[in-house]
């Protein structure tokens, strides 16, 4: 499935790809901009590892407009903090007595994703993206509303509505579901895994509650990225050299908010952080849709 650091292609202005005065990675001050690579790296995957999410919607317009990287530049450093985050979360995760991993939904979720990528990729050459988000818009605004708990009657996550009558499918089937609907949605909104995995695991399978769902979307990221990662790699735009800082504050901030999601009360907490990651891509979907459109020139 196309991880979090590819989806944000599509959420950087386009106009932004065809900049080609960046400044090199690391330039200047390479100690004071290694330090703050790595600080950026480490919040960003600290908040992801609460949310369930690899952050990668984070990263490239960070590396892009602060640090001024070219694009692809952005998204592959971006590429290496969701891999840090994802693998280092997970292994935190699974050391822990009271780990949430589930790992029979974590395999659901993530061979659904790889198949749901590959028919979504194709879909993606038909299928009109402005309509996609217009309908995603709302939809994210009423679930990251609902996580916050405004609307009337309800609460952050309302005791057993399930999507999936339960009885019918299987956790396993619902998981692969999920991760079909998931992988098939990304290619079309860019936007990764998690975003869409951690809310549906939520209502689809309210039992295992946020931090179940946290967990089984970090480690279906490992899978995700992963791939990405490889195929970056064998076509040579990843250098990894370049993107060590970041990715080694993204592993050490993954393990910190592993550790700050197991203490009692902080589940509340990251999931209000969940429903602001999802208001604020809503809010970037809205952008797209309701911008207007310059014509095509001659």
């Amino acid at each position: 499935m196309i991880s979090e650091s590819s989806k944000s292609v599509m959420q950087v202005d386009s106009s932004a790809s065809n900049s080609e005065d960046a400044v090199p990675f690391l330039s200047a001050k390479p100690q004071a901009q290694g330090f703050g690579i790595g600080l950026i790296g480490f919040v960003i995957a600290a908040w992801g590892a609460m949310c369930g999410i690899g952050g990668g919607l984070f990263a490239v317009p960070v590396m892009h407009y602060l640090y001024r990287l070219k694009l692809k530049e952005a998204i592959t450093a971006s590429l290496a903090l969701v891999f840090a985050t994802t693998a280092s979360a997970t292994v935190a995760e699974a050391f822990r007595s009271d780990s949430h991993i589930d790992w029979p939904i974590v395999g659901g979720l993530a061979l659904g994703c790889l198949v749901g990528a590959q028919l979504g990729f194709r879909a993606s050459k038909v299928i009109p993206q402005r309509k996609i988000k217009f309908v995603f818009t709302f939809l994210l605004l009423f679930v990251g509303i609902r996580l916050l708990g405004i609307l009337p009657g309800t609460s952050a996550v309302a005791e057993g509505t399930v999507f999936v009558a339960k009885g019918v499918f299987s956790n396993v089937s619902r998981a692969l579901l999920i991760g079909l609907g998931g992988g098939f949605v990304a290619p079309l909104l860019g936007i990764g895994g998690g975003l869409i995995a951690v809310p549906a695991l939520m209502f689809g399978l309210p039992e295992i509650g946020h931090p179940g769902a946290r967990a089984c979307s970090m480690a279906m990221g490992v899978v995700t990225s992963s791939q990405s990662m490889a195929l970056y790699y064998r076509n040579g735009d990843l250098d990894l050299k370049r993107s060590s800082r970041l990715a080694i504050g993204a592993a050490i901030g993954a393990v910190v908010g592993v550790q700050l999601i197991h203490i009692p009360g902080v589940t509340q907490v990251a999931e209000k952080m969940l429903a602001a990651t999802l208001l604020i891509v809503a809010v970037r979907f809205g952008l797209d849709v309701f911008r207007p459109t310059k014509p095509a020139s001659n």
